[in-house]
């Protein structure tokens, strides 16, 4: 009797249990409950994207502008299924000029597998096939092998005609069901006409305009500006994490990819409840772009760039000669002003900024004010000491000479005149060489890591912090040696890019700060400004006495008015400089191996003098080759600096 009552308290306390919990799902909870089945019925829906933020120089001239392109687009509205899409594509693909040879290998094999899914499944082993149905391979695993069995033979079927369908299916169907997928944009007027007046036997094609980027100013900075388009396999996942459709217009490469948060728009926003679409939230357009460059100084220097390769190359000793670049920055605070690279080939002339960034050289004497400087710190060279200028030789080593022989000279003289030996002779007493003619010369290897720190404090051999995705920081060589050394200390070892000696001539101008280079000035919402850049410092030269570098500073301010810079810029500027000349190699047959011998060029400088506004930079490699008639190297540096210069106030 016990054991009954016992049972029948506990069966009435969970009647209770079960209907207290019943009272408060179906009253007290009701409402929370609906309102969770409402959200699992309801999709959220994107808009069409909103036009991207423009993109401005620092005096407000447009460089990126948007514009309305007529596009044609698809969205499966009648719920067709797949083979009465295909039979769509094939009917559409006659009235629409698309550029199928985008159509991918592996799409055809998608396609393929559509059309023929049972008769690859058949060619699977059946270990696979058990496996499979064993959940010991998943289903993106188990799609993938039988793609792979996929042939070339069985691709053979498809025709030109075929591909054009299958490359619009694949347009047509790429992305949700519930978007409008693009299927070309700045179509023909005849192609626009055809699509909007016949949309509504068409099955979900139609036609709108869309926003889309212009050039005011055509390729110039293009590089530099970047790219939008749509999202690429590699970059899903990341997008997608991001709120991104599939269907967005991103930056992909240089401002547009590094600022896309900033410049890309905010899309309305629709809830998609019982087949409607009810608008959530408001669209708005991208945050405008400012920038550090001047369109006026930009083109200068491209107009100069330009015209001197064009008359270079109808000089003699030019046959390798096909590129230049030049970049003119603020040294007070690293904000670009310019940065052009032309390329000439074939006498077409093309724009790559980008060049100066990636693009490297080794550079020759530029580097001597910073290898000085190693010099006077390491407590190797006295300010004012003399040196004779003659050709040194180590054992078993060619002799090592300057391009002339100079003499007596001092360390200022050194810097005017470019003398290598005096720089080799400071190198060989960092690297603990007692330096006797053509006797060996066991150097203290630590001595290629002081140069190399010394050279980073200004921006040589690493990375100026430019805001691009990505930046060159040239080649250091690997062997170590008494003559690779004093290579390295005149700039014939380790290479650099453009920008990079714009930073170290930079930092020596303001001789306090090694400042981070950069594009953006300011970003805006209108008129409200959200972010504006303040100058980064990279690294003080704390580490080296000032009376130094005030000592360089003077020799490079004679390289202008007395030495090797003479005429670079006029002396009204008050300018300082240095030029830099080095031995390089050309591919003369475009076989890959760099036989030929050709001379390299470079220049940097800034002005004024005591108060620098601008440093500039230029490298132009292979501008000249030894043959048997000449050695004559066309003054296009020289010509093209002073062209710039004298433009600038």
């Amino acid at each position: 009797m016990k054991k009954i009552n016992f049972l029948t308290f506990i069966l009435y306390l969970s009647f209770l249990i079960i209907g207290i919990r019943l009272f408060s799902l179906q009253i007290i909870e009701r409402d929370s409950y609906l309102e969770k089945l409402k959200k699992m019925n309801e999709k959220i829906v994107s808009g069409d994207s909103m036009p991207r933020g423009k993109i401005y120089d620092r005096n407000g001239i447009i460089l990126v502008d948007n514009k309305l392109v007529k596009t044609i687009y698809y969205k499966n509205v009648d719920n067709l299924k797949t083979k009465d899409e295909i039979k769509l594509a094939y009917f559409i693909k006659d009235y629409l000029e698309l550029d199928y040879s985008k159509l991918t290998i592996s799409y055809l094999k998608d396609f393929y597998l559509l059309e023929n899914n049972e008769e690859i499944t058949n060619r699977i082993s059946d270990d696979f096939y058990k496996k499979f149905k064993r959940h010991e391979i998943s289903d993106k695993d188990f799609y993938n092998i039988k793609k792979n069995l996929v042939t070339a033979n069985d691709l053979e079927k498809y025709t030109d005609d075929d591909k054009k369908a299958i490359y619009l299916y694949f347009l047509m169907t790429n992305g949700y069901s519930y978007e409008d997928k693009i299927i070309k944009k700045e179509v023909t007027e005849s192609e626009f006409a055809f699509f909007s007046e016949s949309n509504y036997k068409l099955h979900g094609f139609n036609t709108k305009y869309i926003y889309d980027r212009d050039y005011p100013y055509g390729s110039t900075l293009k590089s530099i500006l970047g790219s939008v388009g749509g999202i690429t396999k590699e970059n899903r996942d990341y997008y997608l994490e991001k709120g991104y459709s599939l269907k967005d217009v991103v930056g992909i490469s240089s401002l547009e990819y590094v600022y896309d948060d900033y410049l890309k728009g905010e899309k309305e926003v629709y809830k998609l409840e019982n087949g409607d679409l009810i608008k959530i939230k408001d669209g708005k357009s991208g945050n405008d772009l400012y920038l550090t460059i001047d369109l006026n100084i930009q083109k200068l220097v491209d107009n100069n760039l330009e015209e001197e390769l064009r008359i270079a190359k109808r000089s003699i000793n030019t046959k390798f000669l096909d590129r230049s670049y030049v970049t003119i920055s603020n040294p007070s605070n690293g904000d670009i002003l310019a940065v052009s690279g032309k390329v000439y080939q074939n006498s077409i002339m093309q724009d790559y900024n980008l060049g100066a960034i990636m693009d490297t050289m080794v550079s020759g004497s530029v580097v001597k004010g910073a290898s000085i400087l190693v010099g006077y710190n390491e407590g190797k060279l006295r300010i004012g000491e003399g040196m004779v200028d003659e050709c040194i030789k180590i054992k078993a080593t060619p002799k090592k000479c300057s391009i002339y022989t100079m003499g007596y000279v001092t360390d200022l003289d050194a810097l005017k005149k470019s003398s290598n030996v005096y720089q080799f002779k400071i190198a060989l007493r960092v690297a603990g060489v007692k330096y006797g003619y053509d006797l060996p010369a066991p150097i203290k290897t630590e001595a290629f890591k002081l140069y190399r720190d010394y050279f980073s404090l200004f921006g040589l051999g690493v990375k100026t912090g430019i805001d691009l995705e990505k930046e060159n920081t040239g080649i250091k060589g690997k062997i170590e040696n008494a003559g690779l050394l004093m290579n390295l200390a005149i700039g014939q070892y380790d290479s650099y890019t453009n920008i990079e000696l714009n930073q170290y001539i930079s930092t020596l101008a303001n001789g306090k700060n090694r400042y981070q280079l950069h594009f953006l000035k300011e970003i805006k919402d209108k008129d409200i400004v959200l972010k504006k850049y303040e100058p980064v410092i990279l690294n003080n030269l704390d580490s080296i006495d000032s009376k130094y570098i005030e000592r360089v500073k003077r020799g490079l301010s004679l390289v202008i008015k007395e030495g090797t810079g003479r005429g670079y810029i006029d002396n009204a500027k008050n300018a300082s400089g240095k030029t830099g000349t080095s031995e390089t190699l050309a591919d003369s047959n475009h076989d890959g191996i760099y036989e030929t011998k050709t001379i390299s060029t470079s220049f940097v400088g800034y002005f004024p003098s005591n108060e620098p506004k601008y440093a500039i930079s230029i490298t132009t490699p292979n501008i000249s080759y030894t043959n048997n008639s000449s050695s004559y190297i066309y003054p296009f540096n020289k010509n093209v600096i002073h062209k710039i210069t004298s433009n600038l106030n």
